[in-house]
């Protein structure tokens, strides 16, 4: 499945891309989000009348929203293997810490998706959390998110500094450079988070859960700031 996403993907062409045949790790990486997709699955109730059934279709944006956190992390991870090998033993160390996370990841993402829709959408599935619970969920949550963005950060970390053996060129060593900034964005904001409803629980567990949910939203202007910044850079490596 690797190689076909690989063939249909927009590439760069200033990078040379080492990963194109996926290597046995980058098999167990995939096969473990398949299994985190599964678990999702089968933790849906079974529905036996159609009340069950109209409360099985109300779960199916918490699903949707969990499947697109689930793609969006293997698409980071995806992204570092077609550009790097995993042919390293630090490396090989942070992917089984990753695939783990990830496993651990699954049960409070669906959690969490399942409150957000009954919060957003006004539905009636059965969740149970007291309300001065929910700045422990989002603290839960912010860890789990903060973690697995700490790994891939510290994937290219990993890469920078084998950028002599991988014989990275000067736009692949600003890129890699570039990838470890937009990722310490990526765990900065649940650690800000989680810092913002640690201060904020003592006072008032709703507004601790609130802003700690609304924290999140630093990422746009961030990744937008970011994105430009990248895309400016880039051009002083394009030929004249």
């Amino acid at each position: 499945m690797r190689q076909e996403f690989f063939k249909n993907r927009q590439h760069d062409p200033k990078i040379n891309y080492r990963g194109i045949s996926a290597s046995r790790l980058d098999n167990l990486t995939d096969a473990v989000f398949g299994i985190a997709i599964t678990l999702l699955i089968f933790n849906l109730s079974n529905p036996n009348s159609f009340s069950d059934l109209l409360t099985f279709t109300k779960t199916l944006p918490a699903f949707l929203i969990s499947i697109s956190f689930l793609v969006l992390i293997w698409s980071e991870h995806l992204d570092f293997s077609e550009m790097y090998t995993l042919n390293d033993s630090i490396l090989t160390i942070l992917n089984t810490i990753f695939i783990a996370l990830v496993i651990f990841y699954v049960y409070p993402l669906r959690f969490l998706t399942l409150f957000l829709t009954n919060l957003l959408f006004q539905t009636d599935i059965q969740v149970s959390i007291a309300g001065d619970q929910v700045p422990y969920l989002m603290i839960y949550y912010g860890f789990v998110a903060f973690a697995l963005y700490l790994v891939l950060y510290l994937f290219y970390r990993r890469a920078f500094s084998l950028r002599e053996a991988l014989l990275l060129s000067d736009f692949e060593r600003f890129y890699t450079q570039s990838q470890i900034q937009r990722l310490q964005i990526m765990f900065f904001v649940p650690l800000i988070s989680i810092l913002v409803t640690v201060l904020i629980q003592p006072f008032s567990f709703i507004w601790a859960s609130f802003f700690g949910g609304l924290t999140y939203l630093l990422y746009t202007p961030l990744i937008i700031w970011w994105h430009a910044r990248f895309k400016r850079k880039s051009k002083s490596f394009e030929p004249l």
